[in-house]
């Protein structure tokens, strides 16, 4: 069963558009082979700290794309999802 899975990363200096859309790219790829499923990301204003909810088996999964992909994250972990 699939399981939410958020992931943390900063920068600095801050994220340009360039940079988003490449880094995407190479995530998708390796998280596609992984069952791992982009949900949404959130971009402080500041541009200088993201997180990125997926859908994946666990979040060992999102880390393996995150490191096969070259792309660097600070932590992720397996979240529960609370609506109202």
């Amino acid at each position: 069963m699939a399981e939410v899975v958020v992931i943390e990363q900063l920068f600095d200096p801050a994220l340009t558009d360039e940079e988003h859309a490449r880094i995407g790219k190479l995530i998708d790829r390796c998280a596609e082979m992984r069952n791992a499923h982009w949900m949404r990301s959130y971009l402080s204003t500041d541009r200088k700290r993201m997180f990125c909810e997926f859908e994946a088996p666990d979040a060992e999964s999102v880390r393996d794309a995150y490191r096969n992909a070259g792309v660097e994250f600070v932590r992720a972990w397996g979240a529960e999802l609370y609506k109202r």
